[in-house]
């Protein structure tokens, strides 16, 4: 745990921009798990899943 905790704060803090990259891979995993899940009806998870993941990635990736 504390290897991952260590690497998990390199990747967030110094400047490393794959980052932004584990958060739109993350996105997208959910996004599939969703579509693999749920009925028709729950396209507005879509919208809001792949907006929310986009506009965290490039939050992270300015500062």
């Amino acid at each position: 745990m504390r290897i991952f905790m260590k690497s998990f704060h390199l990747l967030l803090f110094h400047g490393s921009f794959i980052f932004p990259e584990f958060i739109l891979i993350f996105g997208l995993t959910l996004l599939l798990m969703i579509d693999l899940t749920s009925d028709k009806k729950d396209r507005p998870w879509f919208y809001f899943v792949s907006s929310t993941s986009l506009v965290i990635s490039i939050t992270t990736l300015l500062f």
